[in-house]
C-alpha cells in the first residue's frame, strides 16, 4: 500500500468520531435567500430580558390565572415567621447538679370588680314624667379581707314637680379570718332624702359577720352590730340630732346559670333610744347577661325604704327598676 492509501486510511480514523459528536442542529424556520430584505424580525433579532423571557411576553399557550398574573415573591422578599423565645435554661450548679427550670409565672389574680347602672325613662306631652336612676358598685375581695361599696340616686319628676329627689351610699369593709365563718366589719352609710324629715343621715357601725353558704353559686350571710347615725333636717322646725342604733343585716346571692343570677341586700336599723323607732333598707334584682365580652347586663328588681318615723312623707317607699349594668 502506498503512502497515499495510508494517508486516506488515517484522514478516516480521525473524521470518524468527531462526526459521532456532532448534535444535529434543531429544524428551524426557513430563511430568505441571501441579499433578500426580510420583512419579519428573525429569533436571532428578538432581544431576551431578565428570566428567560421574550421580549414580546409569555406565550399564548401560558395559563392566565392567580399565580401567573401574582407570582410568589423571591425567598428574599418573603416575610419572616416571628421568632420565638428560647426556652429557660436549665440551672447547674457549681458540683455539676442540673435544677429543672422555674415554672412559668401565674396569671394576676383580679381583685377589684364593679360596674355602673343607669336607667331613664319619661313621657312629653299630654304627661311630662322623667324617671331617672343612677348607680355603681366596687367590690374587692382577698384572702383576708372583703370590701364593698354601692351607690344609687333616683330622680322622678311628674308635671314639673319634683316627687323623688334620693340618694344611699353604703360601703363595708369586713376582716376575714382564713376558713372561719366569722368575720368583723365596719360599715358606713351616708343617705339623701330631699322628702323625709332629715334630709340628710350619716351613720358608721360595727359588728360581726357570719357567712352560712359559700359555695361556686350561692352566697348567704348574716351581720349584727350597732353605731350611730347623725341626722340633719335642713330646716328650722326640727333639730339636728346623734341617734344610737343597731343594725342587722344579711346578703343573700345565687347564680341559676352563667348569664342568670339572683341578688340582695337588706338592714334593718332599730333605734336603741327609741324603741319602736327603726329604718329598713332593702334590695334585690334579677340580673341577665346580655354581652359577657362587655359586661352589658340587664337588671331588674325593687328598693324598699322604710322609715317609722318620716315627718310629713309616707313611711314606704317602693321603686321598682329596670337598668343596664356595665360591669368590669
Amino acid at each position: 500500500m502506498g503512502r497515499r492509501a495510508w494517508a486516506l486510511v488515517l484522514v478516516l480514523a480521525v473524521a470518524r468520531p468527531a462526526a459521532a459528536q456532532v448534535v444535529p442542529a434543531a429544524p428551524t424556520t426557513p430563511t430568505t435567500p441571501v441579499g433578500t430584505p426580510s420583512s419579519a424580525p428573525t429569533a436571532s433579532m428578538i432581544l431576551p430580558v431578565a428570566g428567560g423571557k421574550d421580549y414580546f411576553g409569555p406565550p399564548l399557550s401560558q395559563k392566565f390565572d392567580e399565580k401567573t398574573v401574582f407570582p410568589d415573591p423571591p425567598a428574599a422578599l418573603k416575610p419572616k415567621p416571628p421568632e420565638l423565645l428560647p426556652p429557660p435554661k436549665p440551672i447547674i450548679l457549681s458540683d455539676g447538679f442540673e435544677l429543672p427550670p422555674p415554672p412559668p409565672l401565674p396569671p394576676p389574680v383580679k381583685r377589684w370588680f364593679g360596674g355602673f347602672e343607669f336607667g331613664l325613662n319619661g313621657s312629653s306631652g299630654n304627661a311630662d314624667i322623667l324617671n331617672v336612676r343612677l348607680g355603681s358598685n366596687v367590690d374587692r375581695k382577698t384572702e383576708s379581707n372583703r370590701f364593698h361599696t354601692d351607690l344609687l340616686y333616683t330622680l322622678s319628676r311628674q308635671e314639673g314637680k319634683t316627687q323623688q329627689d334620693q340618694a344611699i351610699l353604703n360601703a363595708r369593709d369586713e376582716i376575714l379570718f382564713g376558713p372561719s365563718p366569722w368575720s368583723v366589719f365596719s360599715a358606713l352609710q351616708v343617705e339623701y332624702d330631699a322628702f323625709r324629715a332629715y334630709n340628710f343621715r350619716a351613720g358608721t357601725y360595727d359588728g360581726l359577720s357570719y357567712r352560712w353558704v359559700k359555695t361556686d353559686k350561692t352566697f348567704f350571710s348574716t351581720r349584727f352590730g350597732a353605731g350611730a347615725v347623725r341626722e340633719l333636717s335642713g330646716n328650722a322646725t326640727t333639730k339636728d340630732r346623734w341617734v344610737a342604733e343597731a343594725v342587722l343585716g344579711g346578703d343573700l346571692n345565687h347564680k341559676f346559670t352563667d348569664r342568670q343570677a339572683y341578688v340582695s341586700s337588706v338592714d334593718v336599723y332599730p333605734n336603741l333610744s327609741r324603741l319602736g323607732e327603726y329604718r329598713i333598707r332593702a334590695r334585690a334584682a334579677y340580673e341577665i347577661v346580655l354581652d359577657p365580652k362587655r359586661g352589658m347586663v340587664l337588671r331588674m328588681g325593687v328598693q324598699d325604704r322604710f322609715d317609722s318615723s318620716p315627718g310629713n312623707a309616707k313611711r314606704n317607699d317602693v321603686n321598682y327598676f329596670t337598668t343596664l349594668l356595665f360591669k368590669f
